[in-house]
């Protein structure tokens, strides 16, 4: 019941964003501005981000091998495929992870409430990460930038995440490799991000606008795949980047194409399973 609820929740939070957000547009400046796009370096962008993905797939997986849940790289992947395209595509009342956890517990027989577990570690070393960059980024931009407090504050926040996973998840050791993994993923991205800025013609602002990616990403969760929400926070943020609406707008639009398409993929082993998963 409760999944339905948060379900339902998620796509009338979807369609609110993207009827807000298209009703604050120039529809046919929008249009021209995504007419100017090159396809191509969308690909590029696509395939970049997707890069991002094996790296977070892979996190996943030596968390799991670290807990004594192992797992081969292909079949870790796949199922992580799978999770993605039921995260963006199906709003339905379970979701990608609560998808992964069924199956890894009816493949290998792994006990459900320790795996969702995991996987919650999983979700949130990668969103610590992404809070660090977020504040070390603020400080950059906003105070007066001091290397050595920037230092400190990425320590003091590492520190802290350090022993929260030792307090709750009783397994500290996972915490600095699973770091890094987190780290490289979501540079790998704002690599994507700046291919798409490129096609955009937009050429500065980029700690600016990685603070909107980031924040975009962080709230994404209360939308399926991020539909609406994305768009609509870099279409607020449009004052603040100095662009226009429509420009701003356009870099969530295509960055949620971008991880679309990525997430294409897991079609193909939700449509027919292979042989290592049945």
């Amino acid at each position: 019941m409760k999944n339905k609820i948060f379900s339902i929740l998620q796509i009338v939070i979807t369609v609110f964003f993207v009827y807000f957000t298209l009703s604050n547009l120039d529809l046919s400046k929008l249009f021209e501005v995504l007419n100017n796009i090159n396809i191509l370096y969308l690909i590029i962008a696509a395939s970049i981000y997707f890069s991002s993905q094996i790296i977070s797939s892979e996190r996943l997986r030596y968390i799991l091998n670290d807990n004594k849940f192992i797992i081969s790289f292909k079949q870790n992947f796949t199922l992580y495929l799978i999770g993605l395209f039921y995260n963006f595509f199906i709003p339905g009342g379970i979701g990608g992870d609560a998808y992964k956890s069924y199956l890894m517990n009816k493949k290998f027989n792994w006990k459900l409430s320790k795996v969702v577990k995991l996987l919650l570690l999983d979700r949130l070393i990668g969103l610590g990460v992404l809070c660090c960059i977020l504040i070390g980024l603020y400080e950059i931009i906003f105070l007066n930038f001091n290397f050595i407090y920037l230092i400190l504050t990425l320590c003091f926040l590492s520190i802290i995440g350090y022993y929260m996973v030792k307090l709750i998840f009783k397994n500290q050791n996972i915490f600095w490799k699973s770091f890094l993994y987190s780290l490289a993923s979501h540079t790998i991205q704002f690599i994507s991000l700046f291919i798409i800025l490129y096609s955009l013609g937009i050429k500065d602002s980029y700690f600016e606008i990685i603070i909107v990616f980031i924040l975009s990403s962080i709230f994404s969760v209360f939308s399926f795949g991020g539909i609406g929400i994305r768009e609509y926070i870099f279409l607020s943020s449009a004052s603040i980047l100095n662009f226009s609406p429509e420009l701003s707008a356009s870099i969530g639009l295509l960055f949620t194409i971008s991880a679309a398409i990525s997430s294409l993929p897991g079609l193909k082993f939700i449509i027919s399973k292979p042989d290592y998963l049945k």
